[in-house]
């Protein structure tokens, strides 16, 4: 009965006969063997419909589903068809604030405090930030409320890469902005124990779900560790210039924390970008990181607001920090899966693909999004792809990739040497002694120097 019925659904979507999708999908949802495909040809026909709002209610009702890009852009279509009135986002700042337009020439003006609520009036409206209780405004040094607009508005605004206001001393603890997921945790693990470690939560709807970050924020704390939890919705900021839901920039993931680095006395920012994203560039081709404009800029840029920019894991590949979590106490309750329960991961993203099969855990190479990715060239996040594939013993998935994966990369999960340099002092033997405790460690011959895949 099932077959029939699967078949007189996928008939009637190609028909576009949305009653008999609406009966049939409906029928089947709940089948062992059918449920799969019917819930996703519902969401599709209400996504065809632009019945944006059913979009998100299903995908939320069923986060195992493919369609997680599909909701993220009915977000975006309800947020253009019912645009809050006067602001943006759909929260108002205070009345009490009272009118206040957008200014790039008083930068200072734009910020505000009201109670523990911290507001930015942006180009396109507000964004906030709930700070700890003992926070203001009035005591943060103003070069560190410029910084926070240079990551925040950098790609749009040219006036934030203004001269930062001087004077601001270094403290002398590091801050983690720490995304609970393997990359991030390395780096936590890799440095010392007095690191502040700061949860940046995405306080507005979307598909991202922070129960597995929750899950893995009550047990460092159960261990002894102290985590700080700041929700902002400032990543609705780049949903102006058309993109999906995300941080501005590079460092706008750690904008928390630089908000908060004279109140917790900090001397530098750390975050966990490893090498896919430092020594290859896009994941595909070695560049020499410590000569690269980003890097002397953005460590420049740091230090002019009395920080360090800390990259504790640039040497390590996602590989390694695989590695690195799963010799820790923490491993079972890291997770980097974005759409999880708390428990485990969703097996049918990009994410539980690359990061959770290669740690032994279950995903559905079939699924949409992995297959997807995986037939896309380049590959996303070639290198570490590619490992992976040959990790988990997929290589038959790629039959053009065969030459690359012949390949021993084994020396994937080696740390590259010269990252250390890049690690500031008093930080950097620390993270050096562990690296060397937990990976091999691979000088300027490391095979990773003649990276060059997919070459344009």
């Amino acid at each position: 009965m099932g077959l029939l019925q699967r078949e007189l659904l996928r008939r009637a979507y190609n028909k576009r006969d949305d009653v008999n999708v609406d009966r049939l999908s409906r029928t089947l949802v709940d089948h062992p063997k059918y449920g799969s495909f019917a819930r996703d040809v519902l969401i599709r026909s209400m996504w065809r419909r632009g019945r944006w709002k059913d979009v998100v209610d299903l995908c939320r009702q069923w986060p195992e589903s493919d369609m997680y890009s599909l909701a993220e852009r009915a977000i975006r279509h309800l947020e253009r068809k019912h645009p809050p009135k006067k602001t943006y986002p759909s929260e108002r700042p205070p009345e009490g604030l009272g009118r206040i337009d957008w200014d790039a020439a008083n930068l200072h003006g734009m910020w505000h405090q009201v109670e523990q609520r911290l507001w930015f009036r942006h180009p396109w409206g507000w964004c906030h930030w709930d700070m700890p209780a003992g926070w203001s405004l009035e005591s943060t040094h103003p070069a560190l409320i410029e910084l926070a607009a240079d990551v925040l508005l950098r790609p749009w605004v040219k006036e934030v890469m203004a001269p930062l206001t001087k004077g601001r001393e270094q403290g002398s603890r590091l801050g983690l902005a720490w995304s609970c997921g393997v990359d991030s945790t390395a780096a936590m693990l890799l440095l010392n124990d007095a690191t502040v470690l700061a949860y940046h939560e995405r306080d507005v709807p979307s598909m991202l779900d922070h129960r597995n970050a929750m899950h893995l924020i009550m047990k460092v704390q159960s261990l002894g560790r102290d985590v700080i939890v700041i929700r902002s919705d400032h990543e609705l900021i780049r949903t102006n210039d058309d993109k999906m839901i995300g941080f501005s920039t590079d460092y706008a993931s750690g904008v928390h924390l630089i908000l908060l680095a004279d109140w917790l006395e900090l001397a530098g920012v750390a975050f966990g970008v490893p090498i896919d994203n430092t020594w290859l560039q896009k994941g595909r081709r070695f560049r020499d990181f410590s000569q690269s404009n980003h890097w002397i800029a953005w460590k420049a840029r740091f230090v002019e607001a009395g920080l360090d920019l800390v990259l504790p894991i640039n040497h390590i590949s996602e590989a390694g920090a695989l590695r690195i979590v799963q010799a820790s106490a923490l491993a079972s309750d890291v997770n980097s899966c974005m759409r999880g329960d708390g428990r485990r991961g969703c097996g049918r993203c990009w994410k539980c693909f690359h990061k959770n099969g290669p740690m032994g855990r279950p995903f559905d190479v079939s699924s949409h999004e992995i297959s997807t990715f995986l037939s896309q060239r380049p590959l996303r996040t070639a290198q570490h792809a590619l490992w992976a594939l040959k990790n988990l013993g997929l290589e038959d998935l790629v039959p053009d990739l065969q030459p690359l994966l012949k390949e021993d990369l084994g020396w994937w999960e080696s740390a590259f040497e010269p990252g250390f340099e890049l690690i500031p002092d008093p930080w950097r033997a620390e993270v050096e002694s562990r690296t060397r405790a937990l990976l091999d460690v691979r000088g300027p011959d490391s095979p990773l120097v003649k990276v060059n895949l997919f070459a344009d």
